[in-house]
């Protein structure tokens, strides 16, 4: 064999050595890296449920009325824009439920709940 077939050979064991390893790396690594996307989309969805409730649940404990509809929460000041967010777990702004109450007598919004009912990484419904 001459010195270039070696160096070549050489080189190509290290190539694959090299790929071997990125490999391994991404097999170790790109699970947990899913999981805590999952996780962080999990959260903004927990947060941007919890902020709704709370904002409509201020309104109607201040007004004494259940507003009719997210246009009211803007109009009284209670929000600066209808906050219909991104479902972080869906990539959509439409997937969103208005919860209406079914009492005449106190018509109006009761919850807002994400358009895709599914559990948390932890098991828990995320609109808990």
């Amino acid at each position: 064999m001459d010195k270039g077939q070696k160096m070549w050979k050489k080189a190509v064991l290290v190539t694959v050595a090299v790929i071997a390893l990125a490999l391994l790396a991404a097999r170790l690594f790109v699970p947990t890296y899913v999981t805590s996307l999952r996780q962080s989309r999990e959260l903004t969805l927990r947060q941007n449920i919890l902020t709704m409730r709370r904002v409509l649940r201020q309104y109607t404990l201040d007004l004494q009325r259940r507003p009719h509809s997210l246009d009211d929460l803007v109009i009284a000041g209670y929000l600066k824009y209808v906050p219909v967010p991104l479902d972080p777990m869906t990539g959509r702004k439409d997937t969103w439920i208005v919860e209406c109450s079914s009492d005449p007598a106190a018509p109006g919004i009761v919850s807002i709940s994400p358009g895709k009912p599914s559990a948390a990484i932890k098991g828990t419904a995320h609109c808990d």
